[in-house]
């Protein structure tokens, strides 16, 4: 019963909550209904003894419009209520028209004063306003005192009338009334209990929205259509300048930032124009990026901003950092010249966009005298005198002439001309005698040496490369000379430096591939008999032809391939000798030439003994021949191998005799047991005198520190003859043997 008068208000939201009228509207149609029936029953109970009954008719009628009512406020609660103020009415009427007396009837209209507030409550202030409209009717008739209407030819007033309905008044105004307004308060105590709570989740939610809009991480301005600044965090404030933010001051988002146009047509950027990635400057000089722009409900603008100065100095940085390492990589990092990669790309382009009756002089020159600094000073003197001597050759250039540093004392530059090579030259001449003789370090002087070279662009030639490749040749050319001319680039000499090149280039290619073979020429007596072999190495290449040794031993010197063709010479001998033994026949001394760079690696005597062990050979079974040249550059050390060869029991001896500079001293302390005759001086025989003389003076020397003579080149009669006579032991020649292949040598001792 008291869940369906007291209805829970909470069960509804703040902005949906009108259960309290319908709760107040039961409470007031029940507690009037049992009101009525109590005073009612009385009444009827009065009216019958006295014969009354009209009174039962009022009674019923009220009953049954509060049933009504009360069925209605739980369908229709506005239907109720209508007929609760009815009802109010209807029953201030039947007071004062049914009663006589004056005075109680008077009580009567004291029930209208009730319905403006039951109108007030559940229909509004209109129909508040309209009842009290009303009742001025009825409260002029109580302050005129006259007379009300009342209903003629009525009995005699129950005797109880005055008590029933000052108890009526009593119950309705004391307990029906304020137990509706009791739950109006009620209601109204929650709704308020309701606020405060709201209110306290609204200061909460607004901290902690005011801790997130200051602490988001990044800069947020709340601004409206116009760019007033509405809210800003401390961020935000601080990236852009505005100062009074705290305090509600007004300042516009456009006038604290200047926009960074693009082009001078652009305009400084309206707040709905405002896009992404849009950049503005504040006035202390920061740069600030429109990160994220979003419209509110309230027709603001939420603005996120962000402060870009420092990536941008990064980037900027960077792009420095990307720009510098574009120019290194096509300059030079000490004299700031472009470099060789460059220089090619740049005669591209010129020689491509020249007319064909120009042609293009490219002048290459070497700074010489750099080692005389850097031996005296170190390398920072001689980087110094690179950069003054670049710095000079620049002032003396054409404005069109291209420069570029080649290498580390190696510089080239550009002249163009008509299509004749002496037309530059003797502005090329001009430019060397200009260079500075001297340049001054410090307080000090150094000379100026240079080598200088020039190669000239061929019609229709549009790769520098090749060009520059033929200044570098014409430059080597000017080296070798000697002498301060500039050196024209010359095809023949060329083609011998391309050559030597390519040999470098394909003679590890050759030892990879095994174009490199060995032939074995014999050695014999007086007698004709063979008693040795020497080892003599050829090379077939794919692409060079038939190169001899004469040609690719100097470059494998001067490149350090020769210790590997060492190793491959002495490998292949020892496997021969090993593959003769086993096949039980007769194995006979191989010699092996050793070239000057050989003789004094550290390494040599344990190469030579390793070959040994991993073949199984005696040492007995190899020769060494070494030239009077390889003995030169650092004699001692050379000495030294050459005994602990010896030691070991290989032999030793000395090839080319008679070319070289030994002196009788220095051949006295070489652990030699044979010195060959060169075959330059067998092939004079019968036609130079010295030469005989020569070969007659060896062989007495030999004779004299103990040594057998070996004649190399013999070819001829006379020239056996010659050299048998004057007592030479051995003999080496096409006029006995020509060198054998392995398998043409087995063949040949097989049948000995």
């Amino acid at each position: 019963m008291f869940q369906w008068l007291l209805l829970k208000e909470n069960s509804l939201s703040a902005a949906e909550n009108t259960v309290w009228k319908e709760s107040a509207l039961r409470i007031i149609l029940v507690s009037g209904l049992l009101l009525e029936f109590c005073i009612g029953v009385l009444s009827v109970i009065d009216a019958f003894k006295v014969g009354a009954y009209y009174i039962l008719l009022v009674v019923l009628g009220f009953f049954v419009a509060l049933s009504l009512a009360v069925y209605a406020s739980v369908r229709r609660p506005v239907i109720g209520s209508a007929i609760l103020i009815a009802t109010i009415y209807a029953a201030a009427f039947c007071i004062v028209y049914f009663i006589h007396d004056l005075e109680i009837a008077k009580l009567g209209i004291m029930f209208v004063y009730t319905a403006p507030l039951i109108g007030r409550i559940f229909f509004g202030s209109r129909v508040a306003l309209m009842l009290m409209t009303v009742n001025i009717f009825p409260f002029m008739l109580l302050v005129r005192n006259e007379p009300l209407p009342s209903y003629p030819d009525l009995g005699p007033p129950l005797a109880n009338a005055n008590a029933y309905i000052q108890s009526l008044l009593f119950l309705f105004f004391n307990i029906c009334v304020p137990l509706g307004v009791f739950r109006l308060l009620h209601a109204l105590d929650a709704a308020i209990k309701r606020h405060r709570a709201a209110s306290m989740e609204l200061q909460s939610s607004h901290a902690q929205y005011q801790e997130i809009f200051e602490n988001a991480g990044g800069a947020i301005v709340l601004c409206d259509a116009q760019a007033r600044i509405l809210k800003a965090n401390t961020l935000a404030d601080n990236l852009i300048g505005r100062t009074g933010g705290k305090s509600g001051k007004a300042a516009n988002l456009f006038a604290l930032l200047e926009h960074k146009c693009r082009n001078k047509t652009e305009k400084a950027a309206d707040i709905l124009d405002l896009k992404r990635g849009q950049e503005f400057e504040t006035k202390d000089g920061r740069l600030i990026a429109i990160e994220n722009i979003s419209p509110t409900s309230a027709r603001h603008y939420i603005v996120l901003l962000r402060d870009i100065s420092q990536m941008r100095r990064i980037q900027e940085a960077l792009d420095r950092s990307k720009a510098r390492e574009t120019f290194l990589s096509s300059h030079d990092q000490l004299t700031q010249l472009p470099n060789r990669d460059l220089l090619c790309q740049q005669l591209e382009e010129r020689m491509s966009a020249m007319s064909p009756r120009r042609q293009l002089a490219l002048i290459v020159i070497r700074l010489d005298s750099i080692k005389y600094v850097n031996d005296a000073l170190g390398s920072a003197a001689g980087d110094a005198l690179i950069v003054a001597f670049a710095d000079a050759l620049k002032r003396l250039l054409p404005g069109s002439s291209l420069i570029a540093r080649l290498r580390s004392v190696v510089f080239s530059f550009t002249i163009e001309n008509a299509d004749a090579s002496g037309d530059a030259i003797p502005q090329i001449e001009h430019i060397r005698r200009s260079l500075p003789e001297e340049i001054i370090l410090g307080e000090e002087k150094h000379p100026v040496q240079i080598s200088m070279a020039v190669a000239f662009s061929r019609p229709g030639e549009i790769g520098g490369d090749e060009l520059i490749q033929r200044g570098k040749m014409a430059l080597d050319t000017a080296r070798k000379s000697g002498t301060q001319d500039v050196a024209v680039f010359d095809d023949e000499a060329a083609a011998q430096i391309r050559r030597r090149l390519n040999i470098e280039q394909a003679i590890v290619m050759a030892l990879r591939e095994n174009e490199l073979r060995l032939v074995y020429q014999p050695k014999v007596t007086h007698d004709g008999d063979i008693v040795g072999l020497e080892a003599l190495i050829r090379w077939r290449s794919p692409t060079l032809g038939d190169v001899p040794p004469a040609e690719f031993i100097p470059v494998a010197e001067s490149s350090g391939a020769i210790h590997f063709i060492t190793a491959f010479v002495v490998d292949k001998v020892c496997a021969y000798i090993r593959q003769t033994l086993d096949a039980g026949r007769r194995c006979l001394p191989i010699a092996i030439n050793l070239s000057a760079i050989d003789i004094v690696r550290t390494d040599l005597l344990d190469l030579v003994n390793a070959c040994c062990q991993k073949y199984r050979i005696s040492s007995d079974y190899l020769e060494f021949e070494i030239t009077e040249t390889g003995l030169v550059g650092n004699e001692n050390l050379a000495i030294r191998h050459l005994e602990a060869l010896n030691a070991k029991g290989y032999g030793i001896t000395i090839d080319d005799f008679g070319t070289g500079y030994s002196s009788l001293q220095k051949l006295s302390r070489f652990p030699t047991k044979s010195i060959k005759i060169d075959q330059s001086f067998v092939a004079q025989i019968g036609i130079s005198e010295k030469s005989e003389l020569i070969i007659r003076a060896v062989v007495s020397l030999a004779k004299i520190l103990s040594c057998t003579t070996v004649a190399e080149g013999v070819e001829t009669l006379v020239q056996e003859k010659f050299l048998k006579a004057i007592g030479c032991q051995f003999f080496q020649g096409f006029y006995y043997y020509p060198p054998m292949e392995f398998q043409q040598v087995n063949q040949l001792l097989k049948g000995r």
